[in-house]
C-alpha cells in the first residue's frame, strides 16, 4: 500500500539530493555524479524506513519517491528542446524509480519489518 506522506517525504530528499549534485557539477563532475546516482535510491531508503511494511511496499515507496523525484529535477534541469526534454526524462525517471526500488528494499530491510504478513483480500 502506498504512503503518500512518506513518498513525499522520499521525493524532497531526492530533489534537494539532485540540486545539490546540480551545485557540485561546475565544482567536481566526480562528487556530482556520485551524488545524483545515489539521491533517488536515498530518497527511497527513507520513504519506505517511513512507511515500513512488506518489501512489496517498501518497493513501490521506494521507486515513486526515486522515480518522481529524479523526473522532475530532470526536467527542470534539462536544457533544450522537448525531445530531448521528453526523452531525458523518461530515461531518468525509470533508471531512478530502479534505484529507489533499491532503496526501498533497503530500507524495509533497516526497519526490521519484513516478516509481517500481508492481509489476504
Amino acid at each position: 500500500m502506498v504512503n503518500w506522506t512518506a513518498v513525499a517525504i522520499g521525493f524532497v530528499v531526492t530533489i534537494v539530493l539532485e540540486i545539490v549534485g546540480l551545485l557540485f557539477k561546475s565544482v567536481d563532475i566526480a562528487v556530482a555524479t556520485f551524488i545524483s546516482i545515489f539521491a533517488p535510491v536515498i530518497g527511497g531508503l527513507i520513504a519506505s524506513y517511513w512507511a515500513g511494511g512488506t518489501f512489496k511496499d517498501g518497493a513501490i515507496n521506494g521507486g515513486l519517491a526515486g522515480g518522481l523525484g529524479s523526473l522532475l529535477a530532470a526536467i527542470i534541469s534539462t536544457p533544450g528542446s522537448l525531445i530531448f526534454l521528453v526523452e531525458n526524462s523518461i530515461i531518468s525517471f525509470v533508471l531512478s524509480a530502479i534505484a529507489g526500488i533499491i532503496g526501498g528494499l533497503i530500507g524495509v530491510l533497516s526497519k526490521g519489518n519484513r516478516h509481517k504478513k500481508e492481509k489476504k483480500v
